[in-house]
Formats: C-alpha cells, sequence, structure tokens
C-alpha cells in the first residue's frame, strides 16, 4: 500500500508531496495511527523520485533544494502535531474522564506516570518523549496540562525534531530508489535511536540517583549533629 501510495505522489509534483507529509503529521496530532518515521522517510523518497540521483552524496543531498524544503515542511509539520496535542491538553485536560477518545489517545495509567516523570525532569522529558512514540501522545497532553509555557514547550520540542525530522528524511532519500529497504533501514536506526535514548534515560537516572543519596546522607549528618549538640 505504501509502494503504491508513493508511486502516486510520485508522479505528481513535489508540491502535493510536501502537503501529503504535511497533513499527516498535523492528523498525527488529532491521534491518526500512523508512525511518524514512516511518514517523514516517505517525504524523503518522494523528494529523491523529484530528483533522482543515481549515486547519493551527502555534497548532493545539501544542495537538494527539495529535500531542503522536505525538511522544513517536516519540522513544520511535527510542531504543528505536537502543539495539537499540547493545546488539547491545557484546554481539556481536566476534563479527560469525559471523552472517549483523549482516553483512548492518552489514557489514565500513562498520563499519571508521565505527570510523575514531568515533576522529576521538566523539560528532559519533552525531548525524550520525541523519540518514544507510545509516550509522546501522553507526554504532551500532560506538559499542556500542566501548563509549561508554550514558547518552553515549543523550544525543547522543536530542539528534539531538528534530529528526528532531517534524520527520517535523509533517510528516506538516500534509499529513494527501494522503498522497502528506506522502511527497513528506518526500522533499524529507530532501534539505535531507542538505545541511545536508554542510555541517556539511565545516565539521568543514575545522576538522580547519586543527588539523592548526596541529599540524605546530609540530611542523617545533619540529625546527627543536632543530637549531639544538647550533650556537649
Amino acid at each position: 500500500m505504501l509502494q503504491r501510495l508513493v508511486e502516486l505522489l510520485g508522479e505528481r509534483s513535489l508540491g502535493l508531496g510536501y502537503a501529503f507529509v504535511f497533513g499527516v503529521l498535523v492528523l498525527c496530532g488529532f491521534g491518526f495511527p500512523m508512525p511518524e518515521d514512516v511518514i517523514l522517510v516517505t517525504g524523503g523518497v518522494l523528494a529523491w523520485l523529484a530528483s533522482p540521483l543515481e549515486e547519493p552524496s551527502i555534497r548532493a543531498m545539501v544542495d537538494d533544494v527539495g529535500l531542503r524544503w522536505m525538511v522544513l515542511v517536516g519540522l513544520a509539520g511535527i510542531l504543528a502535531g505536537d502543539s495539537i496535542i499540547y493545546w488539547v491538553g491545557r484546554r481539556l485536560g481536566a476534563r479527560i474522564a469525559e471523552f472517549r477518545l483523549l482516553r483512548r489517545l492518552v489514557p489514565p495509567e500513562k498520563l499519571q506516570e508521565v505527570e510523575k516523570r514531568l515533576r522529576k525532569s521538566g523539560n528532559v522529558v519533552v525531548v525524550i518523549a520525541r523519540f518514544l512514540p507510545g509516550l509522546r501522545a501522553p507526554t504532551y497532553f500532560t506538559v499542556g496540562h500542566s501548563r509549561m509555557p508554550y514558547w518552553e514547550f515549543l523550544l525543547f520540542d522543536g530542539l528534539a525534531a531538528l534530529v528526528s525530522a532531517p534524520l527520517w528524511v535523509c533517510l528516506g532519500f538516500w534509499f529513494g530508489d527501494d522503498i522497502e529497504r528506506a522502511a527497513v533501514e528506518a526500522a533499524r536506526f529507530g532501534h539505535y535511536i531507542l538505545l541511545a535514548v536508554t542510555v541517556v534515560v539511565a545516565a539521568l537516572a543514575f545522576r538522580w540517583l547519586q543527588r539523592r543519596r548526596a541529599v540524605q546522607a546530609a540530611e542523617r549528618e545533619g540529625a546527627a549533629l543536632r543530637q549531639e549538640e544538647p550533650e556537649r
């Protein structure tokens, strides 16, 4: 199905490809069940079809105007879709139990989990959630519900999107002559990204534990000193 869709869009102007990528990414903000990386990789393939290269290179990719625009369109679509989730959380977060669609998009148990992480880590959670599809929607919904300033959310979400959007679009462009291989490589890179995110989360958790132990040790030492003072 994806192959046929790419063929149909590839026969038209690249402008239609831009509209498709942007539109589907925005729909993801409403809960449309399409993996973001698949959309972006498809955008890269469409950019390649508009100006096919026999031997793609980094220099050729940098010089390709269609590819550059596709990356920008992907970024805009990502931020638009994420902003929808943020504002839904900000406006309707307290009434989630009243809406079946919201309960499906953001299960209450996930909402509670994200709230705990958000209180501990703040902006780091926004960045990490961009690479975790299962937690992205509930995280951004909760961020909106917690009334994090929109500019702050957009800044950190945008920083993460500056990594994901160019990566997936350029990957699709690189393997533009073989959409199936592009999908396979995207899945493989997705595993690498998940591994990297896991390492970062583990490092942050270790750092947090160290700080917590240091604070607890200082509290115990202070309590011991206070107990010794009357004896003197």
